[in-house]
C-alpha cells in the first residue's frame, strides 16, 4: 500500500506532457500481443523520474519488455502496474517509452479480446491499431474503430477514464463433428410409434461432409419428408427408442448468404402496434438503417432471463414482461421487421457460450435487406451481419427437437430427451 500511495503522489506532483500514445495489438491464435509506445515530455529536470504504468487487461500478463529510448530496463509488475525509474531526466527531452507484453488465448475458435488504454491522469490523444491473424476474422467491435488496409484503427482523446472495449473474433472456417441423440422412453411397451425430428441443416449454407441417421431398432423405417424426418417403428415392442444423427459439417464466417432462400416464401405480417413501435424506434435513431436501429433496441430493452426458457410467448407478451431468452429476442425482432414489410426468419441452432464454456441451443434471425440476407443476433448484440463459426444452423423457424405419434400409451406418460455433442475437428 505504501508503494501505491508513493507513486500516486509522484503522478500528481511531477509535471510532464504526453506527446503521443500508440497501442499496437495483434489478435488471433494462441497469443495476444500488445505493444504500447508513448512519448513523455518532462516539464523540468530531475535526477530520478519515478513513474508507473497501469496495464488494463482481463487476462494474465506474460513476459513483459520495457524500454526507454530503445534501451531496455528491468521493471517489476505489481497488481498489473509497471513500476520503473529513469535517471538524469532533462527538462523538455522526449522520453520514448515502449511497454510490450503477451497474454495466452485458450479458446481455439471464438475469442473475446480486451482492447485497452489506461488513463494516465493527463488528457492525451491516443491511437490504437489492431491486426487480426489471417485465419481469424472480426465479427463484432466498437463502432468508433475504422477499418483500413486490413487493420482496425482508433483515434480518440483519453482523459479521466480508461478506454476498454472488446473485439469478438472467430476462426474463418472449420469442420464440426455433430452428434445428436433423440431418446424416447415409455413406462409400457409400445408396438407402433412414429418419431419426427427436424430436417437438420436444410436451407443452410453449411458444407455437409457427413450426415447419417441410426436407430436402436433394426426394424425402423426412415422416411425423409420436406421439412422433417419420420422414423417409423412397427411390429416390435419396446419401451426405449433412439434416433441418432452423426454429421460432419464445415462452417464459415462468410457462409450465411442463403442465396437459395427465396424471401417471397416468407410473407410479411401486418401488425399496426409493432409497426408504430418500429416507427418510433427508427425516428430516434435517424443515422442508423432501420433494421439496425430495431436490432439494437431489442438488444438493449429486453433483459436476458433464463427463467423464461421453454416459455413460448408472442411479441406482445414479450414486450409486457421485457425479458426472455434467445427465442424471445429472435421472435420479437422478427415480428417487428415483418411489421414494416421486411422478410425475417428465425434460425434455430446452437451457439458456443464463451462465458459458460459450452454449446447451448440458440436462436437468431436473418433479414432480407437490399437484395440479400443479413444475419442478426439480438441476444448477443451481433449486428455486423457476420456470425462466429460456432453459431451452427440446425433449421429454419421454431419447432420441437422431437415429436411423436402413438396410440399405445397416453402421451403424458412418455419421456423424451435430446443429447448433443459438438466437437471442433482440427
Amino acid at each position: 500500500m505504501r508503494y501505491s500511495l508513493f507513486f500516486v503522489f509522484l503522478f500528481s506532483c511531477f509535471g510532464y506532457e504526453i506527446k503521443s500514445f500508440h497501442a499496437y495489438v495483434s489478435l488471433g491464435g494462441e497469443e495476444k500481443k500488445v505493444r504500447n509506445e508513448l512519448v513523455l515530455k518532462p516539464s523540468f529536470s530531475t535526477k530520478t523520474f519515478q513513474w508507473s504504468f497501469p496495464i488494463i487487461d482481463t487476462e494474465q500478463i506474460h513476459p513483459l519488455q520495457f524500454s526507454v529510448k530503445k534501451k531496455f530496463y528491468k521493471v517489476y509488475l505489481k497488481n498489473k502496474r509497471v513500476f520503473f525509474s529513469i535517471f538524469d531526466v532533462k527538462k523538455g527531452e522526449n522520453l520514448e517509452i515502449s511497454i510490450s507484453y503477451k497474454t495466452s488465448n485458450a479458446e481455439k475458435f471464438l475469442q473475446r479480446q480486451a482492447i485497452a488504454i489506461p488513463s494516465l491522469q493527463k488528457k492525451f490523444q491516443a491511437f490504437i491499431q489492431v491486426e487480426i491473424d489471417k485465419n481469424w476474422e472480426v465479427f463484432s467491435y466498437h463502432p468508433d474503430f475504422f477499418f483500413q488496409n486490413q487493420k482496425y484503427g482508433f483515434y480518440g482523446i483519453i482523459d479521466k477514464k480508461n478506454f476498454l472495449d472488446y473485439f469478438w473474433i472467430s476462426l474463418k472456417s472449420a469442420d464440426w463433428k455433430i452428434s445428436l441423440k433423440h431418446f424416447l422412453h415409455s413406462p409400457q411397451e409400445i408396438r407402433d410409434i412414429n418419431i419426427l425430428i427436424p430436417k437438420y441443416f436444410k436451407d443452410s449454407n453449411l458444407k455437409i461432409k457427413k450426415d447419417t441417421l441410426e436407430t436402436n431398432l433394426s426394424s425402423a423405417q426412415i422416411i425423409q419428408k420436406v421439412n422433417n424426418t419420420s422414423i417409423v417403428f412397427r411390429g416390435k415392442k419396446s419401451q426405449d427408442f433412439m434416433v441418432g444423427l452423426d454429421a460432419i459439417v464445415n462452417n464459415s464466417i462468410d457462409a450465411a448468404t442463403y442465396k437459395n432462400l427465396n424471401p417471397n416464401n416468407f410473407p410479411t405480417k401486418s401488425n399496426p402496434s409493432l409497426k408504430n413501435l418500429a416507427q418510433e424506434i427508427i425516428s430516434k435513431s435517424p443515422n442508423l438503417p432501420p433494421y439496425l436501429a430495431i436490432a439494437k433496441w431489442v438488444h438493449e430493452n429486453i433483459k436476458y432471463d433464463e427463467k423464461m426458457i421453454n416459455k413460448h410467448l408472442g411479441s406482445s407478451q414479450i414486450l409486457q414482461v421485457k425479458c426472455g431468452v434467445c427465442e424471445h429476442y429472435a421472435q420479437l425482432y422478427g415480428d417487428i421487421m415483418q411489421a414494416i414489410d421486411v422478410p425475417s426468419v428465425m434460425i434455430t441452432g446452437v451457439g458456443f457460450n464463451p462465458f459458460k464454456k459450452k454449446f447451448e441451443y440458440h436462436a437468431w434471425n436473418i433479414v432480407f435487406i437490399e437484395g440479400r440476407w443479413i444475419s442478426m443476433d439480438t441476444t448477443w448484440g451481433i449486428f455486423s451481419g457476420k456470425l462466429p463459426i460456432s453459431h451452427i444452423f440446425f433449421y429454419l423457424g421454431y419447432q420441437p427437437l422431437m415429436m411423436y405419434e402413438t396410440y399405445d400409451v397416453p402421451i403424458h406418460q412418455i419421456h423424451t430427451e435430446v443429447i448433443y455433442d459438438i466437437q471442433l475437428l482440427q
